[in-house]
């Protein structure tokens, strides 16, 4: 069988295991004898999670990665103008996570590395919502420096893209069983002594 530039980029179509071990999904690649399986397998970092590089394929259609480019921008910036407050660690753990692999298996294979690279040299700022919003923008502005295209004015990113949605946080939910987003991140838990429990 002759290889294309496809086979090479993608691997072969052996199944790729999803394991859930304890609360995470371990991704398991099967071992196998060929070259693009071993580049696959050697591409999986050792825990076996996430890939080390992104690995798509190059998007070599200029109209649709301009679509692509547009859309994507466009969700990075709502979820960095949604992104709470005074996140909690967790909560910026979470977005860093989310922004690394959302540049892993962004479709446009050139454009994710470029993307990585820029992750690596300017790591995401997650500690509050305008710290985020304004590094996404600082990022954005330095992809178009790239493109050749116009500057983006950063002190107008919350608002631009502010869904409207901003009432949310204090209205009740029924996926947070009839709480607010506001009223769950109020709470917080003492760590003295509990009283004795009544009952028995």
């Amino acid at each position: 069988m002759t290889s294309t530039p496809t086979d090479k980029s993608l691997g072969s179509n052996k199944p790729i295991t999803l394991q859930k071990d304890s609360s995470m999904v371990v991704l398991s690649v099967p071992q196998s004898n060929s070259a693009a399986d071993s580049e696959l397998a050697s591409d999986v970092t050792a825990d076996n999670k996430y890939t080390e590089t992104p690995f798509m394929p190059k998007m070599g259609n200029a109209t649709l990665r301009a679509e692509l480019g547009r859309a994507s921008w466009k969700l990075f910036h709502t979820v960095l103008a949604r992104y709470p407050d005074n996140p909690t660690e967790n909560e910026r753990e979470t977005l860093n996570t989310y922004l690394y692999l959302f540049a892993q298996v962004y479709p446009c294979g050139d454009c994710a590395r470029h993307f990585i690279k820029l992750l690596e040299k300017y790591p995401p700022q997650t500690g509050s919502r305008k710290t985020a919003a304004l590094w996404g923008c600082d990022v954005h502005n330095k992809v178009n420096k790239v493109l050749k295209k116009p500057e983006y004015d950063c002190t107008k990113i919350l608002e631009n893209y502010d869904c409207g949605c901003g009432t949310d946080e204090t209205e009740k939910d029924y996926t947070l069983g009839n709480q607010s987003m506001e009223h769950l991140r109020g709470i917080s838990i003492d760590e003295k002594e509990e009283e004795p429990q009544l009952g028995g």
